[in-house]
């Protein structure tokens, strides 16, 4: 269970923000309330994709078999890919 959690985490937070930014844009429109709380959302699973990612690279380092190494490997590809995406959905809501 843990290891899906690593595998799938990353795009789970990028989910999370794109249905989060999604509702926002949705209920508050273009307003100040909108931007700030697209920067809380974008902001906390930036959170949530750093440490997802320090989580991967620990368990990269810590595998002791080739199997649990690529996992953690690809667990960290997918939190740097969702950090990257995150940036990318959040940017426009915050430079408008």
């Amino acid at each position: 269970m843990r290891a899906w959690l690593l595998l799938l985490g990353g795009l789970i937070v990028w989910a999370v923000h794109f249905f989060g930014l999604y509702i926002v844009a949705s209920v508050f429109l273009t307003t100040d309330t909108a931007r700030m709380l697209a920067l809380l959302v974008t902001l906390a699973c930036l959170i949530a994709d750093a440490m997802l990612l320090a989580a991967a690279m620990r368990a990269n380092r810590a595998a002791d078999d080739g199997t649990r190494r690529w996992i953690a490997s690809l667990a960290a590809l997918g939190a740097a890919i969702s950090l990257v995406a995150v940036i990318w959905q959040g940017l426009p809501a915050l430079l408008v």
